[in-house]
């Protein structure tokens, strides 16, 4: 025992930085992101999100009657229990939207019809259900929280113009579909990130799926966890100018963070970001907005100038959900949205597993105290 503590001390890494925590079919990062043994940059190209969803959770590509009958699964599931209304119409105004969205998931997994069974037996249910359900639940809180009626889905639209539309009210031009299309697929998995453990974390114990996503989403309100992240639009805003750039990157101290620059993991590229910067270069043009393009550009060259930090996916992905002209405090919801298929898939994959996530830690508090009466402690 004493040797085997011993040896716990010797591989201690704080925050668990460079260790092998566990093993994954779900995708891997080394020499280029791929999901399930594909591509991202093939998948973003010719994919859509439901075809990236299906192959996240079920471990391949679905055959036409597959994702004809994936489709029909969730057709069937978008509908709101009419308390999540209500609910929402009686929530301040000013409440961050991911914390309304962590109370919508909360009631629904009230109103599911199998919110006691575990992940082995429920889990690819419970999420088909969330699928179907967490853009209905941003789009009738957004559009509650500005005074108007929450819509319902159009049978004719794709499952991701529907989360456009439900939101906004206005279906989205073929354009604005595929970049939101593309947003999501790079957004919904990223291996053992933050809110990806945890999730794994919570599917170990055999909950249902609705513990390990709100567990998850619980630690996208924390400001060190990546995604959704709106502030490089402060950067873009201050900076101005591409004539700026080197002035305000010199202007900074060295250990200034910036947001929408440098990731744990990439250390010259984030490939998800090259992915996004084709999309917002295409938005831009579209919506007559190419000097935010060559702005973002100059600060990313004068940033690796200075600093040696690649953009991450914040960077392009805010430019591309202002384009599309979602509100930025919806950003992380969109991106938690999509990151939902996996934090399902992890939890199920760790579930399956049948091994308790349960780390051991280093002590270093006191020891061999010697307890004494409450009337024999001086002051």
């Amino acid at each position: 025992m004493e040797g085997s503590f011993i040896m716990s001390q010797e591989i201690y890494h704080p925050g668990l930085r460079g260790v092998i925590a566990g093993e994954t079919e779900i995708c891997r990062l080394d020499d280029g992101i791929q999901y399930r043994g594909y591509c991202l940059h093939d998948l973003a190209e010719s994919a859509t999100f439901l075809e990236v969803a299906y192959l996240i959770l079920f471990d391949d590509l679905p055959s036409e009657e597959q994702f004809a009958d994936f489709l029909s699964i969730l057709a069937e599931e978008q509908e709101l229990p009419d308390v999540i209304t209500e609910v929402y119409s009686r929530l301040p105004v000013h409440l961050p939207p991911l914390e309304v969205l962590r109370t919508g998931i909360g009631l629904l997994s009230h109103f599911d019809p199998q919110s006691s069974e575990t992940l082995l037996r429920s889990g690819h249910d419970q999420t088909m259900r969330l699928i179907a359900r967490v853009p209905l639940l941003l789009g009738a809180w957004h559009r509650l929280r500005s005074g108007e009626e929450p819509l319902k889905p159009k049978s004719e639209l794709s499952y991701v113009a529907n989360a456009y539309y439900v939101m906004t009210g206005e279906v989205p031009c073929a354009l604005f579909e595929r970049a939101l299309e593309v947003a999501f697929i790079t957004c919904a998995e990223h291996e053992f990130n933050p809110s990806t453990y945890v999730a794994r974390i919570v599917g170990s114990t055999r909950s249902s799926q609705y513990g390990p996503v709100l567990a998850a989403l619980e630690t996208f309100t924390g400001n060190l966890h990546g995604g959704g992240d709106d502030h490089p639009l402060d950067v873009l805003q201050e900076v101005g100018s591409p004539e700026n750039a080197e002035d305000w990157i010199e202007s900074l101290k060295p250990d200034t963070h910036i947001p929408g620059f440098g990731h744990p993991v990439y250390k010259e590229c984030d490939p998800r970001s090259t992915i996004l910067e084709v999309e917002c270069e295409r938005l831009s043009v579209a919506c007559k907005r190419t000097d935010m393009e060559v702005l973002a550009d100059a600060i990313e060259q004068a940033v690796w100038k200075e600093r040696k930090l690649p953009p991450n996916i914040d960077w392009s992905l805010c430019r591309l959900l202002s384009y599309l002209g979602i509100e930025r405090d919806l950003f992380r919801c969109m991106f938690a949205s999509a990151r939902m298929i996996g934090w399902s898939a992890h939890a199920v994959e760790q579930c399956e597993t049948n091994e308790v996530i349960r780390p051991r830690a280093r002590y270093r508090g006191a020891e061999d105290c010697r307890f004494e009466s409450l009337r024999n402690r001086s002051d």
